[in-house]
């Protein structure tokens, strides 16, 4: 298996840093991709096509059917460009994981940083916001430019193809660390996902600014994401056929 990138703008990711988001606890990266991707200017410059997706072509929003793919966006920041990349999920198989995070590094290479976006379940007071890092030297060199590190959490480890990218990172000559924002992690939070990009905007001065009604903003895309027709299926039942058996 291989993934293929169709890029629809040059420039490529070299340099950079580079987010990555896929569906997880509490959505977080997801919605904090979308958040950076709605708070400064953007588009998206690349699609990358990936045999382990499920297999449902979908019309973008000029109508055309796309094959399932993974978006990566640039935004044009602050301290200039970075990318962020949307991942429309993932496979439930392990080797399949591994494939996709080999493509996607592959996909990054020359990146200034490949910054995996996640959720960390926590009780509901724990608010935090921290990194973790996938070396000792990038831990050190992290500490040291005034990045909050764990070294201790998330002590069960993490699974997926977003925690095989970022550990996987350094071995393919890359910086590889994880954003984390904690979360009660049973349904969408946006005050995590606000927070983490409040985080990631200090780290890499990303011209967000204030974000007012941040919780209202992010709730739009949600609402964006969910069905457009909610079945009524008590009437359904309730309802008597024009049709009848003879």
């Amino acid at each position: 298996m291989s993934l293929r990138v169709i890029w629809l703008d040059e420039g490529g990711v070299e340099g950079t840093p580079c987010f990555v988001a896929f569906p997880g606890v509490g959505d977080i990266g997801i919605l904090t991709a979308k958040l950076l991707e709605q708070l400064v200017p953007s588009k998206t410059v690349a699609l990358v096509l990936d045999p382990s997706l499920p297999p449902l072509a979908q019309l973008d929003e000029n109508g055309v059917l796309q094959p399932p793919h993974h978006r990566l966006v640039r935004l044009e920041t602050a301290s200039g460009s970075a990318h962020v990349l949307i991942g429309a999920g993932q496979s439930g198989l392990p080797h399949l994981q591994h494939a996709t995070a080999l493509g996607l590094l592959e996909a990054m290479n020359g990146a200034k940083e490949v910054v995996g976006l996640a959720g960390f379940r926590a009780p509901a007071e724990d608010r935090r916001t921290f990194w973790v890092a996938t070396s000792s030297d990038d831990a050190t060199s992290f500490e040291t430019g005034g990045r909050t590190v764990s070294r201790t959490e998330p002590q069960a480890g993490c699974i997926g193809a977003l925690a095989l990218l970022v550990s996987l990172a350094p071995h393919h000559g890359l910086s590889g660390s994880l954003a984390v924002s904690t979360t009660v992690g049973e349904s969408k939070d946006p005050s995590a996902a606000q927070r983490l990009a409040q985080m990631l905007d200090e780290t890499f001065a990303l011209g967000l600014g204030a974000m007012p009604n941040v919780d209202e903003h992010l709730r739009s895309l949600l609402e964006a994401r969910a069905p457009r027709v909610v079945q009524d299926h008590i009437s359904e039942l309730m309802e008597r056929p024009d049709a009848f058996y003879a």
